[in-house]
């Protein structure tokens, strides 16, 4: 006899929107690279959920935000969860932060907050923290996929780094005693990962506009076009993933429009 059927959750990071009308983000209009990434992963399928691991704006007005909310959620209306990232400021966000814990067959992902209002550096507050215990907790016997933007572990580029979570090896450690937590996704870097620590899985995703080049002691960007993580989830605790592109989108990077922060 057949298991149920895994559940697909879809994983968008650092979309960077801009508020004024023909923005462009090192000469990458945002708006229109997260719109193609969209029509491509759900040309492919239908999601169960779809998660956004932050720096949703890189303009972080509350007006932005909602109409990213509206725009969003008239492409998907199921299951969305949102957390903030470096780029962002919370208080700001409204409607995208409603959710922070997704049901599924099997498993629940639960929203990490690492940001800090107006640093790009992470930490995990305290309460933030006690709240994520507390989830994981009282998602048993469930599965848990933990939702984040910044990186708990170094990734080998010194300028990004110094902004990964500052007690991220305290989180891993914390999380890797749960045989029940299995996967940690995360955003900030721009570009595929992938990490174990014990029988943690870590995925970090590309953006859906700029990539990072890997690797690098400084700012530096990739040629890469803009991608999203398919994440596919057994009842049994088995994850499946894959990085997509939109490879035809004709990107066009303006390198002198860039300012680090």
């Amino acid at each position: 006899m057949s298991g149920p059927d895994p559940e697909h959750l879809l994983q968008i990071t650092d979309v960077h929107l801009r508020a004024a009308p023909g923005a462009t983000l090192l000469g990458v209009d945002t708006w229109h690279s997260v719109a193609a990434v969209l029509d491509q992963a759900l040309a492919e399928r239908t999601p169960d959920a779809v998660i956004v691991t932050g720096d949703v704006s890189h303009d972080p007005e509350p007006d932005l935000y909602a109409r990213f909310y509206g725009w969003l959620k008239g492409r998907f209306p199921g299951p969305l969860l949102v957390t903030p990232g470096n780029h962002d400021v919370a208080g700001n966000m409204g409607a995208l932060l409603e959710v922070d814990r997704i049901e599924l067959s099997g498993w629940q992902v639960i929203a990490l907050d690492s940001h800090v209002d107006d640093e790009p550096g992470a930490l995990v507050s305290p309460a933030d923290f006690a709240a994520l215990r507390q989830a994981c907790t009282d998602a048993a016997p469930d599965h848990v996929l933990v939702a984040t933007h910044h990186p708990p572990v170094t990734i080998g580029s010194p300028w990004l780094d110094r902004d990964r979570i500052q007690n991220g090896q305290e989180l891993l450690e914390w999380l890797s005693g749960h045989s029940t937590v299995r996967v940690v996704v995360f955003g900030h870097a721009h570009q595929e990962l992938s990490f174990t620590h014990r029988h943690l899985s870590l995925f970090g995703t590309p953006s859906t506009c700029i990539q990072f080049e890997p690797g690098s002691e400084q700012f530096s960007v990739d040629g890469q076009k803009p991608g999203y993580r398919w994440l596919t989830l057994h009842a049994d605790g088995r994850v499946d993933t894959e990085v997509r592109r939109v490879e035809d989108y004709a990107l066009h990077i303006d390198r002198s429009a860039f300012a680090p922060g």
